[in-house]
């Protein structure tokens, strides 16, 4: 098994305060297609999610999963849900020009259930997620990565893709660390460490990432 969160751009619905809708001055347009993550690598599209921009609008993906909307331009946070499936947050950069290759993801109950037998453990759908997301260009196994706020216990993805309790990363793997039943806060307060010590920057500096019901919230860092 693996699972590795994508978007190459893009969320709030109400479930807590997730920052602003973008910083940078007027709108573009930001289209792409809505999947559902997979422990397999298998392709599925999601028609009927919604796509959100906080503190922005939102829309509903079609019956191929496609979506777009105007969305304003500089960093904001994305929030993608569906029913029977665990949302996901992210924070991206909306350029002037827009973007037509977004591709958000949900994450099916049936998913996080397997994951949660593998690990013999139980996800709490009344807290959040928290995903520590290394540069997969970068990550070369011993990365640690670690939360500010109280959660129940972290999970890594070994080099056969399989599920184990850890806050470090396993060469070869997927460059992922999950934090497992988050208090529901404004900001998570990440950190990441590089294998041989020092930090892994948050891609966006000064961003406040919040944990929400049911929500995986993505944080990507990268290591020097």
């Amino acid at each position: 098994m693996g699972l590795v969160f994508s978007l190459v751009g893009c969320g709030d619905d109400g479930n807590g305060s997730a920052g602003s809708g973008g910083s940078g001055g007027g709108t573009a347009t930001v289209s792409g297609t809505v999947y559902a993550a997979s422990l397999d690598n298998t392709v599925t599209t999601v028609a009927g999610a919604t796509v959100l921009v906080v503190g922005g609008p939102s829309t509903t993906s079609g019956s191929d999963g496609s979506f777009s909307l105007e969305a304003p331009v500089g960093t904001g946070m994305w929030l993608t849900t569906a029913p029977n499936a665990w949302g996901e947050l992210l924070t991206a950069e909306v350029p002037a020009a827009g973007f037509d290759m977004a591709d958000p993801e949900v994450i099916p109950d049936a998913l996080v259930a397997e994951i949660a037998a593998g690990l013999m453990e139980t996800f709490d759908p009344a807290k959040g997620m928290v995903t520590v997301e290394f540069d997969v260009d970068v990550a070369v196994g011993g990365e640690t990565a670690d939360l500010g706020v109280n959660y129940d216990f972290a999970f890594v993805f070994d080099d056969e893709g399989n599920p184990v309790l850890d806050n470090e990363l396993v060469a070869g793997a997927d460059p992922i660390v999950i934090f497992a039943n988050v208090d529901i806060v404004g900001d998570v307060m990440p950190s990441a460490t590089a294998p041989g010590g020092g930090d892994c920057p948050g891609e966006f500096p000064g961003v406040a990432y919040p944990s929400q019901a049911k929500v995986f919230t993505v944080v990507e860092v990268a290591c020097p």
